[in-house]
């Protein structure tokens, strides 16, 4: 890096301008070597006459001495020679050497050889000048110095030029000193830029409050996750005691039709029946449960509980205890009796009026008596079994419901506890993890925190070089540079 832009003052370029650096970190200009003469590079196509034209500009005179020329590529070298042949216009060939060997010389010269052997040589040069206006913009308006190197035409004049383009370093460190100082003003631009928008813009705004929502959320699964089991256990316990109510309710009224339609032989077996009923009963109840208590469980926590691991039990139920027969029974016998000699006084009515069979009545009344009094007591007796067994049915299925009732709330209670301690558990796994990810989001927002202020205590140091820069330059004007790119980090 040569003393027009100093290192520090490159790195900061490099950073921000670097578009506008590239043209800066040219090779220093060109100083004359140990012999006191200055590198000049030939450049040309095989068969361009560059040989002879070097020879002849090597010539034995004292301004040949300033110069030193070479036909390799050499950095160093300020000032460029591109040798074209009067023969034909510069081709393919020339322009890829001008575009790559004279990349490095700020100045380029043209010299075009063999002028004494074609005389269209004025022509040709037109056309090389429009060549070189077309293809590299930079060489617009080039002067094309034409000699003959065997007759020494032009040679004069184009080692005067020569001369003077290598005299013409000291304008171009001042131009480069203009353009390093354009090129620090839009750095200065950019970096106070930069730094304006570091600290207007927060890139931890969404980091901050998804922080936020972690604190404030701690315990508030939790709470709603218990209100939502609250709400549930109790609607719940509505439905499952209604369902129990509705399902003996359903079983007393078949139960009393059965015992209403039932003759002594039923009567005896519907005990047993009854507990058949019950089992069903107890299944269907246990059936709605299952589902009521998944479906809870699934509103709470997202997913079924396992199933319980339970035996299925049928609430017991006592045999009938047998009918006390007292003195009501005895009385329907004496009212059957009277009512049956009634019946048969009623009956041989008729035969009374015959003298011969008034004797022969009185076994058929007493009989008829006799069968009325039993078909009544036996009647009466059946009546009374049936609504013996109807009480018992009734105790038997208050027992019953109080059982099942007994039953569902219990489960309810064991499912309630089990979801309770579920979500205990899921809240905590999640803690754990709220915990986690607020870590990593404090360690994000330090280490966000820590970047945004390494960033702009570099963009207050990249200022303070251009700073320093521009008051070793105020003198300077400044001349627009090339395009400028931000730059990447």
């Amino acid at each position: 890096m040569n003393d027009t832009v100093p290192p520090e003052l490159a790195a900061v370029l490099r950073r921000w301008n670097p578009g506008a650096l590239a043209g800066l970190e040219r090779p220093p200009s060109p100083e004359p070597d140990q012999g006191g003469a200055v590198t000049v590079v030939v450049l040309g196509a095989p068969g361009s006459g560059r040989g002879d034209l070097i020879a002849a500009l090597t010539a034995d005179t004292a301004e040949s001495r300033e110069l030193r020329f070479t036909e390799a590529p050499d950095p160093a070298a300020g000032v460029a020679l591109m040798v074209l042949d009067a023969a034909a216009p510069l081709g393919r060939e020339d322009l890829e050497l001008l575009s790559g060997g004279a990349e490095s010389a700020h100045t380029v010269l043209f010299a075009l050889t063999k002028i004494d052997a074609h005389h269209g040589w004025a022509a040709v040069a037109r056309r090389n000048a429009e060549l070189l206006t077309e293809h590299l913009p930079r060489f617009a308006g080039a002067v094309i110095y034409p000699v003959a190197a065997p007759e020494g035409a032009g040679i004069e004049e184009l080692r005067a030029a020569l001369l003077e383009a290598t005299t013409a370093v000291p304008e171009r460190q001042a131009r480069l000193r203009l353009r390093a100082a354009g090129a620090a003003e839009q750095a200065r631009g950019l970096i106070r830029a930069s730094a304006e928008s570091l600290r207007a813009t927060d890139d931890t705004a969404t980091l901050r409050a998804e922080r936020s929502a972690l604190v404030a959320d701690r315990d508030g699964w939790r709470g709603e996750r218990a209100a939502v089991l609250r709400r549930l256990t109790a609607l719940a316990r509505v439905d499952l005691v209604h369902e129990v109510s509705d399902q003996v309710r359903a079983e007393s009224v078949a139960a009393r039709a059965a015992i209403d339609r039932a003759d002594r032989a039923a009567l005896a077996a519907y005990p047993q029946q009854l507990r058949d009923e019950v089992a069903a009963l107890t299944a269907r109840v246990d059936a709605a449960a299952d589902a009521r208590l998944a479906d809870l469980s699934a509103q709470v926590l997202g997913a079924a509980l396992p199933d319980e691991n339970r035996t299925p039990t049928v609430p017991s139920t006592e045999p009938p205890a047998p009918r006390h027969r007292g003195l009501e029974d005895r009385v329907m016998i004496v009212f059957g009796a009277s009512a049956g000699l009634g019946l048969g006084r009623m009956v041989m009515a008729p035969l009374s009026t015959v003298p011969a069979l008034d004797l022969a009545s009185i076994p058929v009344t007493l009989l008829l008596g006799g069968g009325a009094a039993w078909w009544l007591a036996r009647a009466r007796g059946h009546l009374a079994d049936r609504a013996h067994l109807r009480q018992w049915a009734v105790e038997t299925l208050a027992t019953v419901r109080s059982a099942l009732e007994q039953r569902v709330l219990g489960r309810l209670v064991d499912t309630e506890a089990r979801c309770a301690e579920a979500v205990l558990a899921t809240h905590r796994e999640r803690m754990r993890e709220s915990e986690d990810r607020l870590a990593a989001l404090d360690r994000e927002l330090r280490e966000r925190a820590g970047s945004r202020a390494g960033k702009l205590a570099a963009c207050d140091r990249d200022l303070a070089v251009l700073e320093a820069h521009a008051r070793s330059h105020r003198s300077v004007t400044v001349e627009p540079t090339a395009p400028v790119l931000r730059p990447t980090t």
